[in-house]
């Protein structure tokens, strides 16, 4: 008998042991009443009997974070034993509809139900706690040398029968930064995302980009120089929605959970950093993670070099028709791009009406991508394309990656109602529905296949150098239609990576210097795209700026001057005939670009002595790139296609600490494109400079920086004219006895030298037969800092 309780003991403990739950402690050591961690710069401590979070502290600041009277409930909460099946519903506008995890469990599991079993600290702090079945190891790791402390959470089921629940980890209540809650200022993960007060917003499902972007939040206080932030490190990029309900914050984790008796699960840990300052130091937290955890690609070379996109919509032209709004363009036939191209020469415009289906409807697209035949069909958009690659110029095809038209050929065949997300009851409606589309099922094999085969076919017919994927990114819909044989409803983020994996595994064998981007802005498509569209246009610095790279969203759709700001590339020409404050721009950004949208960005923005000025910094090699601008809104989040002020008076820019590291500067005065010196004034170590313009990019020359070459105006010309480039310099530290190399180009006109030495002069001619429109002329060299110009070419 004895025997026999032994073996059955010895068989006990090694299960336990089997699934990392260590044996209950009566006694609950020593320790427990040390249920804290700390360093310099943080405190954490936890209630020695409940185990409860009781405090958050920033060291540095003297202040606390969790202020409220808040139950004894935190860091985590668990739902047990559901009532009913987990689903999600849609409202009226298919907006996603949760029940409340409590009101569908049985069971509530937190630390102020639970037994506090021991506390164990060594370097880190492990408390173990037990509940209704469930045992449950919270371990914390702080860093030595920040306030970032690393939360992990286990959870066993000690029980005899198998257990499904939720799980909210983080779960935080009772947030205030600082005296008073209503300074507190926090992220939104809205596309690129941006600033807003604390709990404007209400958090976000990830996979809907306009909700919730990236795998991160942040929450400060300015007056108190007080931040939070919390980065969910979640490399699978498992379902989740960020909660935010004043003062509480909460990432809950779906569908539910199951673990079998003697299992356990590890959650995905996050990391909490308490520090000084606001956003940025935490984004780059993010981006060092993220870049760890994900896989990224690399831009092509001829994106990496290009000032961005545009939308261009199409007709069939002839005699007498005329395009119907700013950005159509009447052809006769797609050999005509370069033409039209031309006449608004930002680098690659997206193509949308080149589906057969737009010959019939008003629609841009169709789901069947065949290139429409009365424009001439692939073969006539090929030639088009080569010619519009002449000019030194890109294109890109807009392909529908969510909705097929109700009048396509898939639509016809039947095979886009079997492809379509189905809601539980069987319908199969979404957003789009009284437009005339299907709505298409990520997770759908057959679809996944089409799209990917469909991308690979149109790169190889037409010779486009990228694609968008419209409206990927912006949706995150539960699927029951049992033709997708779905493991579960839930798999929507799962089912995008698959879509994305073979897209982009077909479009890379079809050119490997494609470029591929999305609508919605998502930070873990980027291991299968090179970016996305951003429609928001922020007056603080965009959020992915920092937290991401190389991926890089762009700004068509936000106008010039927000794309100036912005850090990405982009920005203007919304219509066929370039305006001409949108080509000072493509001019004027053309020698920082590399700083502007590859270059890091300072954490903080140059101040101005007028508040309604916006500033930027960037860093390039061996030089700072600072915009800024009076934009005629000075509202938190500008309208779509924000305009300059009319309003003009001089402004003091001020960079602190960089008077000991600029040897001189230059500006360009956008609003004239016009360059010249520009004088710097010392304060201590700090630099200023003072500007009229309401649009200006400045150069700040470091020692032995890139000086600075330019050259005047170009003449308006007809074909077969020619005229004369005398180049100069404009940096001041720079005599005209310096000579260097630089090499010209004017992809379309011709060139009596392409490399000369500046100070110097070229002759530039327009050969005969050229199509009017804008030109550009490019000087650039090694280790020096180039310009552009447009040249217009006259009927």
């Amino acid at each position: 008998m004895i025997r026999s309780i032994g073996y059955l003991c010895s068989v006990f403990l090694f299960l336990l042991s089997s699934f990392n739950v260590s044996v209950a402690d009566s006694s609950r050591g020593t320790d427990i009443r040390e249920a804290r961690i700390e360093n310099e710069f943080c405190r954490i401590e936890f209630d020695p009997d409940s185990g409860a979070l009781h405090e958050i502290a920033n060291r540095l600041t003297s202040d606390e974070y969790l202020k409220s009277d808040a139950p004894d409930a935190l860091p985590f909460r668990i739902y047990a034993d559901m009532t009913k099946e987990f689903e999600i519903g849609t409202n009226e506008k298919f907006q996603l509809v949760f029940d409340d995890p409590a009101k569908i469990c049985r069971t509530v599991v937190q630390p102020d139900n639970c037994r506090l079993m021991d506390v164990r600290r060594k370097d880190d702090l492990t408390l173990r706690y037990q509940s209704q079945g469930l045992e449950i190891h919270l371990r914390i790791v702080l860093a030595k040398d920040s306030g970032a402390s690393d939360w992990f959470l286990k959870i066993a089921n000690i029980g005899k029968s198998a257990r499904n629940f939720l799980v909210s980890f983080p779960y935080l209540t009772g947030i205030q930064l600082g005296m008073d809650a209503k300074t507190n200022l926090a992220t939104a993960m809205d596309q690129a995302g941006i600033t807003v007060p604390a709990w404007e917003r209400p958090g976000g499902v990830l996979g809907e980009s306009n909700q919730l972007s990236m795998q991160w939040h942040a929450i400060w206080a300015p007056p108190s120089n007080n931040a939070m932030g919390l980065i969910f490190m979640d490399a699978q990029v498992l379902p989740k929605r960020l909660i935010l309900k004043e003062p509480d914050i909460e990432l809950n984790y779906f569908p539910p959970f199951t673990i079998n008796p003697g299992k356990s699960i590890d959650l995905p840990p996050f990391r909490l950093i308490v520090s000084k300052g606001d956003w940025k130091p935490i984004a780059r937290t993010y981006h060092s993670w993220f870049n760890q955890a994900f896989k990224t690609l690399e831009p092509p070379l001829w994106y990496r070099l290009s000032n961005g996109s545009a939308g261009r919509h199409f007709k069939k032209g002839g005699p007498g028709i005329k395009a119907d709004y700013g950005i159509q363009a009447a052809l006769d036939s797609f050999r005509e791009l370069p033409s039209a191209h031309i006449r608004c020469p930002i680098d690659f415009p997206e193509y949308a009406f080149f589906s057969r289906a737009s010959m019939f409807y008003p629609v841009h697209t169709d789901g069947d991508n065949i290139v429409r035949e009365d424009m001439g069909g692939a073969k006539a958009l090929r030639e088009g394309i080569a010619g519009v690659h002449r000019l030194g110029l890109h294109t890109q095809l807009y392909v529908e990656g969510y909705i097929v038209y109700k009048e396509s050929e898939l639509a016809k065949s039947g095979k886009a109602e079997q492809w379509a997300v189905m809601h539980k009851d069987g319908t199969i409606t979404g957003p789009y529905t009284k437009q005339g589309f299907y709505h298409m099922c990520p997770g759908c094999v057959e679809w996944q296949d089409h799209l990917a085969n469909t991308v690979g076919r149109l790169l190889r017919e037409t010779g486009a150098d990228g694609v968008r994927l419209d409206s990927l990114g912006f949706y995150y819909l539960p699927c029951y239609n049992p033709a997708h044989k779905h493991k579960n409803p839930f798999g929507y983020n799962e089912w995008i990576k698959q879509l994305l994996a073979k897209v982009y595994k077909e479009a890379m064998a079809a050119n490997p210097n494609v470029l591929l981007t999305t609508e919605g802005s998502a930070d873990w498509f980027a291991p299968y795209v090179h970016g996305a569209l951003s429609s928001r246009c922020p007056r603080d610095l965009s959020l992915m700026r920092l937290a991401m790279g190389p991926y890089r969203p762009y700004v068509y759709a936000a106008g010039a001057l927000w794309g100036s700001l912005s850090g990405f590339p982009g920005g203007g020409c919304d219509s066929a005939e370039m305006n001409a404050l949108d080509g000072h721009w493509l001019c004027a950004r053309f020698p920082a670009h590399e700083a502007l949208v590859w270059g890091d960005a300072a954490d903080n923005d140059p101040p101005s002595s007028d508040p309604q000025i916006v500033a930027r910094c960037f860093t390039g090699k061996n030089y700072w790139a600072v915009v800024a601008a009076r934009p005629a809104c000075q509202d938190r989040i500008w309208p779509r296609g924000v305009g300059l002020s009319e309003e003009h008076s001089e402004y003091a820019l001020t960079l602190p600490g960089l008077a000991p590291y600029v040897t001189d500067a230059v500006v360009c005065d956008i609003e004239k494109l016009h360059w010249s010196p520009l004088k710097l004034e010392t304060q201590g170590n700090d630099l200023q400079f003072r500007l009229t313009t309401n649009w200006a990019l400045a150069i700040l020359r470091q020692p032995n920086g890139p000086p600075v070459v330019g050259f005047d105006p170009l003449p308006k010309l007809r074909p077969g004219e020619s005229a004369k480039i005398s180049l100069h310099w404009i940096s001041e530290g720079m005599n005209s006895e310096i000579r260097k190399r630089v090499i010209l180009k004017a992809p379309g006109l011709l060139l009596s030298k392409k490399n000369i030495k500046a100070p110097g002069e070229v002759e530039i001619t327009v050969p005969s037969h050229t199509p009017p429109g804008y030109y550009g002329v490019e000087v650039s060299g090694e280790n020096l800092v180039g310009i552009k110009r447009f040249l217009e070419v006259e009927e």
